[in-house]
């Protein structure tokens, strides 16, 4: 048996006059009916109820200002727009926004009936982007989900991850 294990991990040969099958000691097989001894664990472990257990309520005040006073307020942020009633971007206030360092995301699902309408407010944030020297990015293959980085982000267009500072801000 050993001699099988040693040549299928490679292992250097066995001498031939080593005797492998009696260096292993037969344990004796329990009869049927003969309980089987299992140890006592080593430890005993307490549980507590949930109520009794410490946590930390991020969302507590306490700890947003403790954030506050570490990290201080965020300046960037991530900005999801669709279009108004009227079928309307405030491609002026994106505009500042972006150049404030703000990620946007552009939303045209809702215009999925209407090619025209989307492919006008398509062109109108490609000329906004474009004018400020952003790229926009398409998220998906029917180009109704716009992405546009802000000043200051980077997009790595190899591995897709976003995020980051840009060495140019």
């Amino acid at each position: 048996m050993r001699r099988r294990l040693y040549n299928l991990f490679g292992l250097p040969e066995l001498p031939e006059g080593e005797m492998v099958e009696d260096e292993f000691d037969v344990e004796p097989i329990l009869e049927e009916g003969e309980p089987i001894h299992i140890p006592k664990p080593v430890r005993i472990t307490e549980r507590k109820p949930v109520r009794e257990l410490k946590f930390h309520d991020l969302g507590a005040k306490r700890w947003l200002e403790w954030t506050a006073t570490q990290q201080g307020l965020p300046s960037r942020g991530l900005r999801y727009i669709r279009p108004d009633q009227m079928h309307r971007l405030p491609l002026e206030a994106i505009s500042t926004r972006l150049h404030q360092g703000d990620i946007c995301i552009i939303d045209l699902s809702s215009l999925a009936h209407m090619d025209s309408q989307r492919s006008a407010l398509a062109r109108q944030v490609q000329d906004m982007a474009n004018y400020g020297g952003l790229p926009v990015f398409a998220l998906d293959t029917s180009d109704r989900l716009l992405l546009i980085p802000g000043r200051g982000s980077r997009i790595d267009t190899e591995t897709h991850e976003l995020g980051g500072n840009s060495i140019l801000d």
